[in-house]
């Protein structure tokens, strides 16, 4: 199993547009569920703080983790760890995740890596979800800005 996901998507906004949809609470549940899965983004972006992402696909789930890195319009990271896992709230079960937006043209390359999976289903988990997500995102962005 590999131990790293990377992908990139090409956003037509400027990275400060990006990040406002990355960092922005009540924008975030618009593009990271369907409706009816209720997600709820809590967090202060502090470095050291936590972020908690609950909602219910299938059934009631609670993410939770901690900021680890917020350099504002360039980069977010924060460490994972899926309720869904029934794995202890140990460091080695935390999967790390980190969003980069570097400016190109009038667009924004965003680029997300998510990296240390406990176990082979989460690694397939991540993999499927952001690579539908990316796309949900980049045409959320896009519509909200040109619409």
């Amino acid at each position: 199993m590999t131990n790293k996901i990377e992908k990139t998507i090409s956003i037509n906004a400027l990275p400060f547009e990006v990040w406002e949809y990355l960092t922005d609470l009540n924008l975030m549940k618009k593009w990271m569920g369907e409706p009816e899965m209720k997600i709820e983004v809590i967090t202060d972006w502090g470095l050291g703080n936590p972020i908690l992402i609950k909602g219910y696909h299938h059934l009631n789930f609670e993410n939770r983790g901690t900021v680890l890195q917020f350099d504002t319009n360039k980069t977010i990271q924060y460490s994972h760890l899926s309720s869904i896992s029934y794995l202890p709230d140990t460091i080695e079960n935390h999967s790390i995740i980190t969003f980069i937006l570097t400016p190109h043209e009038k667009q924004t390359l965003l680029t997300i890596t998510v990296e240390n999976f406990p176990t082979e289903s989460i690694y397939k988990h991540f993999d499927f979800y952001w690579q539908g997500t990316l796309i949900v995102l980049k045409n959320f962005i896009e519509q909200q800005l040109t619409g």
